[in-house]
C-alpha cells in the first residue's frame, strides 16, 4: 500500500500473505528520542528514564543492554505501549516508524507490535502445534481455509525448529514437558502468525543455556531478514550471541550511555579511554565498565552523548496529531478488516476445545478432584450410614438426618469452590496476554470457562449424590436431592470465581475462602435456630446460599413425614407436635414459598458470575 507522503502517510507495503510468515517484505525503522519516566512516591520523584533515545533499522535485531535497574524493561513497556501515564507516574515520549509519529498504546499500531515477556504464559497442557494454530485460527482473518491454518503452523513448526517437539506439551513446574528453549520459540511462533512489523522481548534468553540462546537469537535474525524489527532487552549474553547483535543500546541509570552497531562499539569504549582486555566477554565488559565507574566520570569520557539521537531533522516538522491517525489508519489497512475477524462462537468454540483438551490431560488435577469427592462421600455415608431408616418419631433421629444433609451439602460447596478458585490465578498470565493481543473477548474465555466448570461440576456432584443418597438411605427424591446440591455448588463456585478474580495471589484466595463460607453454617439454621440469631445480625442469614439449599432439602426430606399423624404422649392424653414439624418450624422452611428459594438461589449464581465477570474485564482493561 502507498500513499502520498506530503500528506503525512508512510510507505507501509502490500498486505501480508498469511500463509508464508517468513516471505520477506517492506521493513519498518523504529526510532524514539526524549522518552522520559518519572515515578512520584511519598512526595518524591524518582526518575526511571531520562532523555532516552534509539533506534532500530528495518531487518536488524538491537539489543538493550545494562546493569540491573537501568530501565531496560520500563523503556520496552514504553516503545510497546504496555504502559502510560497514570497517577503517580508520568511518562513522555516521542516514538516513530519510518519517521512518522506514532502512539503504541492505539489499537492500530498495536496490531502491528508483537511482545513477547520474559515469562513463557503458554497453556501448560496444550502442545506448540496447538498453541501456534489457536493463535493463528484466532487473529487471522476468517477466510483462512483450515488447509492454509495447517500449513502455516506446520511453516512455523519448520522455522522455529520445533518440529521434533511440535506435539508434546508445553509443561510447567508440575508437569513435565518441552525445555525452556522450545517453550520460548514457541512464545516467539505464536507472535509471529500475524506477521508484525516490529517484535518487542523482554530476557527471551533468561534461564536458557547457551545453546538454547543461541538458536533463539538465530530464529530472531531470520525473523529479522523477512522484513521484521527486533528490539529486545538482555542480560549478560555469551560472546557468541553477543556477536549476532547488529544493533547495541546502552543503558546506565535511565539514560543511554551509548549506542551504535555492535562491531563499532569495541572502538567507541576504546577512543573513551576504556579498551576490552583479551578474552574477555564484550557484553560482561560493557556492563563490569558501566556498574563500576561513576557516572560523572562516563560523562567526561564520552559516554552519554546527545549527538546520536535520531531523527534531529524530522520529514515532518510540525509532528502534528495528523500524522498519528493517518498512519494509524494506514496500519489498519495492512491489518485484518474488522469485518474479517473470527466471530464470537468461533472464540467460544476455541476456547471450549482447549479447556476442556486442559482438563482431559491435567490427569492428576482431575484425579485429585474426584478422589477427593469420592473419599468425603463414602466418610459422611459410612458415619450417617443408612440414618434415613431411623424412627422419625424421635427428634434425636430427625436431627441427625438433618446433620447427614448438611454434611453432603458443605461437602458439595468446599469440593467444587476450592478447585474454581484456583483456576483463574493460575491461567490469569496465559488469559491477560491473549487479551491484550486481541485473541478472544473477555466474554468468550468467561463462557467457555462457565461451561467447562458446569460440566465437570456436574459429573463431581452426580458422584457425590449417588454414594451419599444411597448410604445414608434418603427417603426424597433423588433427582431433587441433586439438583438442590448442584445449584449450591454453582452457586459456591461462583463466589469462588469472583474471589479468584478479585486476587492476584491465589494463596490470599484460600485464607479468604474459609470466611466466606464457613459463617454460613451458623447462618443456616443447623447450630442455632435463625430466630436465635441476634436481630442486628438476622439479615446475614439472606446472603448464605446455603441457607436457602438446608430449606429445600429439609422440605423435601421431612415434608411427607411432617403430613403424617401426629405422635401421641406417653398416656396418650397430651398430644405431642411432630419432630419433622419442630424442624421445619424452627428452621423457618415456610417461611417463602420452595419456588423462591430455587429463584434466589439461582439468583445469587447469576450475580457472583457477573460481578465476577465485570471485575475481570476491569483487570483486562488495566492490562491494556
Amino acid at each position: 500500500m502507498y500513499e502520498d507522503s506530503e500528506n503525512g502517510v508512510v510507505d507501509l507495503g502490500k498486505p501480508h500473505s498469511y500463509n508464508d510468515p517468513f516471505t520477506p517484505r517492506t521493513g519498518k525503522t523504529l526510532t524514539w528520542r526524549d522518552v522520559n519516566m518519572i515515578v512520584k512516591k511519598k512526595g518524591e520523584e524518582k526518575v526511571i528514564l531520562s532523555d532516552v533515545f534509539g533506534e532500530v533499522p528495518a531487518k536488524q535485531i538491537c539489543a538493550i543492554l545494562g546493569p540491573s535497574g537501568s530501565g531496560k524493561t520500563s523503556l520496552l513497556n514504553i516503545l510497546s505501549g504496555r504502559v502510560k501515564s497514570k497517577g503517580n507516574m508520568n511518562i513522555t515520549k516521542d516514538i516513530r516508524l519510518n519517521n512518522f509519529l506514532v502512539d503504541p498504546s492505539k489499537v492500530a499500531v498495536r496490531q502491528q507490535i508483537a511482545f513477547v515477556a520474559q515469562d513463557d504464559s503458554l497453556q501448560v497442557t496444550s502442545t506448540p502445534r496447538e498453541c501456534i494454530r489457536f493463535s493463528a485460527k484466532l487473529r487471522l482473518p476468517r477466510s483462512m481455509t483450515d488447509e492454509d491454518l495447517h500449513s502455516l503452523t506446520e511453516r512455523m513448526l519448520k522455522e522455529l525448529g520445533l518440529q521434533s517437539c511440535a506435539d508434546t506439551i508445553i509443561g510447567g513446574p508440575l508437569l513435565k514437558g518441552c525445555s525452556g528453549g522450545q517453550r520460548k520459540r514457541t512464545s516467539v511462533g505464536c507472535e509471529l502468525v500475524v506477521r508484525p512489523s516490529i517484535i518487542f522481548l523482554d530476557e527471551p534468553t533468561s534461564g536458557l543455556d547457551s545453546y538454547s540462546a543461541m538458536q533463539l537469537v538465530k530464529v530472531l535474525k531470520k525473523v529479522a531478514g523477512a522484513g521484521a524489527s527486533v528490539l529486545f532487552t538482555i542480560h549478560q549474553p555469551s560472546g557468541k550471541v553477543y556477536e549476532s547483535f547488529d544493533q547495541v543500546i546502552l543503558l546506565n541509570k535511565g539514560s543511554v550511555m551509548a549506542q551504535g552497531d555492535t562491531d563499532e562499539m569495541f572502538s567507541f569504549f576504546e577512543d573513551n579511554g576504556y579498551p576490552m582486555p583479551l578474552h574477555y566477554n564484550p557484553a560482561d565488559w560493557i556492563i563490569d565498565v558501566a556498574q563500576a565507574t561513576p557516572k560523572q566520570e562516563l560523562i567526561e569520557c564520552g559516554f552519554f552523548p546527545d549527538n546520536l539521537k535520531p531523527y534531529s531533522n524530522p520529514s515532518n516538522p510540525q509532528e502534528s496529531d495528523k500524522d498519528v491517525d493517518l498512519l494509524g489508519r494506514s496500519i489498519a489497512n495492512d491489518d485484518i478488516h474488522p469485518d474479517d475477524k473470527v466471530s464470537f462462537c468461533t472464540q467460544v468454540t476455541m476456547l471450549l476445545q482447549r479447556e476442556w483438551r486442559n482438563v482431559i490431560r491435567n490427569k492428576k488435577a482431575l484425579a485429585t478432584r474426584f478422589v477427593f469427592t469420592i473419599f468425603m462421600a463414602f466418610l459422611v455415608g459410612i458415619i450417617f450410614w443408612d440414618i434415613g431408616k431411623r424412627d422419625l418419631n424421635e427428634f434425636q433421629n430427625v436431627q441427625s438426618r438433618f446433620g447427614g444433609m448438611i454434611m453432603v451439602l458443605m461437602l458439595g460447596m468446599f469440593g467444587t469452590a476450592q478447585p474454581s478458585l484456583l483456576a483463574f490465578p493460575e491461567e490469569r498470565p496465559v488469559f491477560l496476554r491473549e487479551y491484550s493481543t486481541n485473541h478472544y473477548s473477555v466474554g468468550a474465555y468467561f463462557i467457555s470457562r462457565l461451561v467447562i466448570e458446569s460440566v465437570v461440576t456436574f459429573c463431581q456432584m452426580v458422584v457425590q449424590t449417588i454414594i451419599c443418597y444411597y448410604c445414608l438411605s434418603l427417603d426424597m427424591n433423588i433427582v431433587l436431592f441433586f439438583a438442590i446440591i448442584y445449584v449450591l455448588a454453582m452457586a459456591a463456585t461462583a463466589v469462588a470465581v469472583l474471589l479468584g478474580c478479585s486476587v492476584t495471589d491465589p494463596k490470599m484466595g484460600q485464607e479468604f475462602l474459609p470466611v466466606l463460607f464457613v459463617p454460613q453454617l451458623l447462618f443456616a439454621g443447623f447450630f442455632v435456630p435463625t430466630d436465635f440469631i441476634p436481630i442486628w445480625l438476622r439479615w446475614a442469614q439472606y446472603l448464605c446460599s446455603l441457607t436457602f439449599a438446608v430449606r429445600l432439602m429439609l422440605d423435601g426430606e421431612f415434608r411427607e413425614c411432617s403430613n403424617a399423624s401426629i405422635a401421641q404422649g406417653e398416656q396418650g392424653s397430651m398430644p405431642m407436635m411432630n419432630p419433622c414439624d419442630q424442624l421445619l418450624t424452627i428452621s423457618n422452611v415456610d417461611q417463602l414459598p420452595m419456588f423462591v428459594y430455587w429463584i434466589i438461589l439461582i439468583g445469587i449464581f447469576i450475580f457472583f458470575r457477573v460481578a465476577a465477570l465485570v471485575v475481570l474485564k476491569k483487570k483486562a482493561l488495566t492490562y491494556l
